[in-house]
């Protein structure tokens, strides 16, 4: 059935939340990034949502988009919204990162070797470049290998070609067969060792850039 690609608004945060948790429950270092426990969130409310609504607010780089299955009947529970991505046009508007700080629940020593890695390696490859970002992208796992995906990622390379800025994204292994696809290529690799958190694995994301 037709999948389109439209603008996601503040309104389209709850289940842009929803679909994140959906896609990354079967990440196998999730219990090592966020053991728990957590406080109990309020009736009726996602923290998870109310940080991205608020990030969109404040930060004017940020473009939200969506897929939305139009076989779906539309309803409250946006059901007919299957994918999510967040772009930042970064030319010189966005918000400078501020230093990372995680709350109840996470292990502070994992998510900082992950995501204050991540923070590291960007601001050494683009970090005073103007371009073009990909921070999120999410499918709803009922719905994904539909094109959905690609769908999203291909805004973005199209967007940086009109505007004639490079293109960056942070890919997890599931995801980086489709940035390949999409004209991106490695630029660094992160490697964290998770012996000491029980997993035998090493995690493992990819700094990629497009091919323009």
């Amino acid at each position: 059935m037709p999948l389109v690609v439209q603008p996601a608004t503040e309104a389209d945060a709850p289940r842009a939340a929803d679909i994140e948790r959906a896609a990354y429950a079967p990440n196998p270092f999730n219990p090592v990034l966020f053991p728990g426990p957590f406080p109990a969130p309020t009736a009726g409310e996602s923290p998870r949502a109310m940080e991205m609504a608020k990030n969109l607010k404040t930060d004017p780089s940020i473009r939200w988009f969506k897929v939305v299955d139009t076989a779906i009947e539309p309803g409250e529970d946006n059901k007919q919204m299957i994918g999510f991505a967040q772009w930042h046009i970064n030319d010189g508007s966005q918000v400078p990162a501020g230093p990372r700080t995680f709350g109840p629940g996470c292990n502070a020593e994992a998510c900082e070797a992950l995501f204050g890695g991540l923070d590291k390696m960007r601001a050494k490859h683009y970090g005073n470049l103007h371009h073009v970002q990909l921070r999120l992208l999410h499918v709803d796992p009922e719905h994904q290998r539909r094109g959905a995906g690609r769908m999203l990622v291909m805004w973005g390379v199209e967007e940086a070609k009109r505007l004639g800025m490079p293109a960056f994204l942070e890919s997890s292994v599931e995801g980086h067969s489709l940035y390949l696809s999409c004209g991106f290529y490695d630029i660094d690799v992160q490697s964290i060792d998770c012996t000491k958190w029980g997993k035998p694995a090493n995690a493992i994301n990819y700094i990629m850039a497009l091919r323009l």
